[in-house]
């Protein structure tokens, strides 16, 4: 029996960042020998449109630090065509936020960083860890002070067992990917922070309404990988694998589509929310609705 939160799911994500000083310790230790954060202040997470055309823009936390550094901590799920551009935009959304009216501002931007654990591996990248800045080309160097950073952090590719965990990082992707079938609490004992981290995680912690929107969300998200699996299956059998070996080129352009559209009509048959099917997918609404 489960014993803490499957951190996969919306409300197991929630329950351990909604503490403070869990999301402290995690943000300084992804930080870590860059920047030290002292205390955090939870804000508004949507952003309204500039313009009407625009939209609006919800993160899943959005903090700032006692010097106006701003983190958007995000766990992302499924993954999507178009995500680096979309994590790229939130970002650039959260910095122009910081403008002023009047001819006094002189554009004393703090610092944005986003920080988006995936439970899929980006194409663009080997590592469990990947940091995106603005550099110099000629150099590789990042191009002035960090005003925007993008940190994106791979269960997927995060393969470490327990004792080769070294950093405080290391050992918090450790905990956050493996908690929900630990039957110990593995470096527990060990740190402050981690402590606080498999408290915060604990099922036994939640209320009963806490824990009725848990299971809820632990249902939805088994019917959801199951499914996904079965499409996928289905997929391969129609001649899917061939294309998906060859990268995200020719082949894959067409038949993602179709795969894509496989895998909404049967997350549909399913019962599975058409805005969960949109997000998985990439496909519109209007095109779900088609099917």
């Amino acid at each position: 029996m489960e014993k803490y939160v499957n951190i996969m799911l919306d409300k197991g994500f929630k329950t351990v960042f909604v503490v403070k000083q869990v999301a402290i310790d995690f943000i300084n230790a992804v930080l870590e020998g860059e920047r030290q954060v002292k205390d955090l202040t939870y804000i508004d997470k949507e952003i309204q449109p500039e313009v009407i055309e625009q939209r609006t823009v919800i993160f899943d936390f959005l903090c700032e630090d006692v010097d106006g550094a701003k983190f958007i901590v995000e766990m992302q799920n499924c993954p999507q065509r178009y995500f680096f551009n979309r994590g790229f935009y939130y970002l650039c959304r959260t910095v122009s936020r910081q403008g002023e009216t009047g001819d006094d501002w002189k554009y004393d931007l703090r610092p944005v960083y986003g920080i988006y654990l995936l439970n899929f591996s980006l194409p663009e990248s080997t590592h469990w860890r990947t940091d995106v800045i603005m550099a110099n080309e000629a150099t590789g160097k990042a191009f002035g002070e960090v005003k925007l950073k993008q940190i994106y952090l791979s269960f997927d590719r995060f393969n470490l067992s327990k004792e080769e965990c070294k950093s405080p990082l290391e050992s918090s992707m450790y905990i956050l990917k493996n908690m929900n079938i630990f039957d110990m609490s593995p470096f527990k004992e060990e740190n402050e922070a981690f402590k606080r981290l498999l408290n915060v995680a604990n099922l036994a912690a939640l209320t009963p309404r806490e824990r009725a929107i848990y299971d809820e969300n632990l249902k939805n998200y088994r019917d959801w990988r199951a499914t996904l699996e079965y499409a996928a299956e289905e997929a391969e059998e129609k001649g899917m694998k061939r294309g998906l070996e060859k990268g995200l080129e020719k082949g894959l352009e067409k038949g993602l589509e179709k795969g894509q559209r496989l895998i909404a009509i049967n997350l549909k048959k399913q019962g599975i929310d058409i805005g969960i099917i949109a997000q998985c997918t990439g496909l519109s609404v209007e095109e779900i609705d088609k099917l």
